[in-house]
């Protein structure tokens, strides 16, 4: 949800979406890759926007207590096949073209107390109301008071967006009003807090295909992945890995903070081999995070520096220890260390330094130093 209000509130502002059953979610997938390259990554979609296209994004969630998935197709102004093929497309800030979350929620636009407006998230019309008559029928349970703290409880659990914040306080005033008509008698009744607020969370991305399979075999669509520290982890031992399957012979991913550039020294003689085809960085990154995932889904930049610093590294096998032991030698370290040999075999004479004119020297370099008495007699 704060994906797509993100998105939206960075010009996606047209949509398409609807509900695709698992079997058919990986085909629709690779449709709009195909049709509309939903697959670029945010460098890309950004130096396409520049340029006058426009932007699209593909968006999708499992719905819960089902084997469906709620997808959205984004895109803002601009040239594109998507906007002139999706003739069922629809503008977010219209009131009948609005982005919804199922039946629950929509997005919308709010006033800020500066005057100016912000995208946020709400329940709709429908969801509303029936909270309502949930909390009607749970006051008027008059045996104990357990049922009306059972829906208290499951509305501040509720996403803690702006709207959505808003609603639940005008709900909580309802709840107090009812109880003080309906029950006279009984002693006052507070409700509990508001939701949280909504922090921001960088985009957790899952392979289609990882939650598809899930699904189809009637298990929940994600796994709780227990969180491992780094400081945890003794000198010594294997990183842990994502994938479980390193019995049956499929290579191992690292993860943390060290994994691209264990990665990156893993696949040393690819990257030297697409450097001399002359591939961009950007296509080398791409091949990584197909093959490795989410380790390589930096920007541009910060990948180009990891590449430079990982191949600095030269793995020289040693015949001492066991087998697969490596040694990392710095290559700029030993060409310093020639350097410092090599000078060391001849002194330069005063003159010498100051013409600069000694070989092995390009240019012309004036010292200010002061010779030595010696040297000049």
């Amino acid at each position: 949800m704060q994906a797509l209000q993100s998105a939206v509130a960075r010009g996606y502002v047209w949509h398409v979406s609807g509900v695709v059953a698992a079997e058919k979610f990986l085909a629709l997938q690779e449709k709009f890759a195909e049709r509309y390259d939903t697959g670029l990554s945010r460098w890309q979609r950004c130096r396409q926007r520049r340029q006058g296209a426009a932007g699209v994004r593909f968006f999708a969630y499992p719905e819960q207590g089902t084997t469906r998935f709620l997808w959205w197709l984004l895109f803002t102004e601009g040239e594109n096949a998507a906007f002139q093929q999706e003739h069922g497309r629809r503008k977010v800030s219209e009131r009948k073209g609005r982005l919804c979350w199922g039946t629950e929620f929509e997005l919308v636009q709010l006033p800020t107390p500066n005057g100016k407006v912000s995208w946020s998230w709400r329940m709709t019309r429908e969801r509303v109301q029936a909270w309502q008559e949930e909390i009607q029928a749970a006051i008027r349970t008059t045996r104990d008071d357990d049922a009306i703290k059972a829906v208290m409880a499951r509305l501040v659990r509720l996403p803690g967006f702006k709207g959505v914040r808003q609603q639940v306080f005008e709900l909580h005033r309802f709840a107090k009003d009812d109880w003080g008509r309906i029950r006279r008698k009984a002693k006052s009744w507070e409700p509990p807090a508001r939701p949280g607020y909504v922090r921001f969370r960088s985009d957790e991305i899952i392979p289609a295909a990882q939650v598809v399979q899930r699904l189809l075999v009637g298990k929940a669509p994600f796994e709780k992945e227990s969180a491992i520290s780094e400081q945890g982890i003794p000198e010594g031992k294997i990183m842990p890995v994502v994938n479980g399957d390193c019995q049956k012979g499929l290579p191992i991913i690292p993860r943390g903070r060290d994994a691209c550039r264990v990665l990156l020294i893993r696949e040393e003689e690819h990257i030297r081999t697409f450097i001399a085809e002359r591939w961009s960085y950007e296509s080398i990154r791409l091949w990584l995070l197909d093959r490795y995932g989410a380790a390589f889904d930096i920007p541009l930049p910060a990948f180009r520096e990891r590449v430079r610093r990982a191949l600095q590294i030269k793995i020289v096998p040693t015949t001492k220890g066991t087998a697969g032991a490596i040694q990392a030698v710095p290559v700029l370290g030993q060409a310093k260390e020639n350097k410092s040999e090599t000078g060391k075999e001849r002194r330069l004479t005063w003159e010498e330094r100051r013409a600069g004119g000694f070989p092995g020297s390009g240019t012309n370099v004036v010292h200010r130093k002061k010779p030595r008495r010696n040297e000049i007699y």
